[in-house]
């Protein structure tokens, strides 16, 4: 009896395999979308093609030019930058100009516009700032701190310089980096 039972279930199951079926499914459903997206693509086209003329129509009679409103929205808002306090280093002259000009109005170059400084580091602890400036005084670092009190307490700055031209500060840099430390660079103004 389970002779018969093997036998037919082996005739049934014999038929067409699995992958025919995804493939026939496939085409098939392949198919239909293709015809469903060619009858919207055929509507589509009329549609467009009653539309356009009216669209093209009303677009020349409400806007010959194109409306920018930005330009007045920047004159309202404008913001009037005062002169800085400043005033602007002196440029270099040509080596001909150099003899002409030493006579005339032109600003002593002896004393810079401005002086570089660099922050090596900040403390809220006085004696490690001292530490520190006893360490960079024996690099041959012209060192100085500085105290300074804010919301959060007060800071010891330690700081390095002045410097009138970049050069020197560059090395002044170099020296601090070779101490592992990453100065910030501050300008300010001479004094004189």
């Amino acid at each position: 009896m389970s002779r018969r039972t093997s036998n037919r279930r082996s005739k049934k199951a014999a038929g067409k395999p699995a992958w025919v079926w995804f493939v026939l499914g496939n085409f098939v459903g392949g198919f239909a979308v293709a015809v469903l997206f060619l009858q919207g693509m055929d509507k589509d086209s009329r549609g467009i093609s009653s539309i356009k003329p009216k669209a093209v129509q009303q677009r020349e009679e409400t806007s010959p030019q194109p409306r920018f409103d930005f330009y007045t929205k920047l004159k309202e808002n404008e913001v009037t930058v005062p002169p800085p306090k400043v005033a602007q280093p002196a440029r270099r002259s040509d080596s001909t100009n150099n003899s002409q000009s030493s006579s005339s109005s032109e600003p002593d170059r002896s004393t810079p516009a401005q002086v570089y400084i660099l922050q090596a580091a900040s403390f809220r602890d006085a004696s490690e700032a001292e530490r520190l400036r006893v360490e960079l005084t024996l690099a041959n670092l012209d060192v100085k701190v500085e105290s300074a009190t804010d919301n959060r307490g007060t800071w010891h700055r330690v700081l390095v310089g002045p410097y009138s031209n970049r050069s020197r500060m560059a090395k002044a840099r170099q020296t601090l980096a070779e101490h592992r430390l990453m100065p910030l660079v501050l300008k300010r103004p001479a004094t004189q």
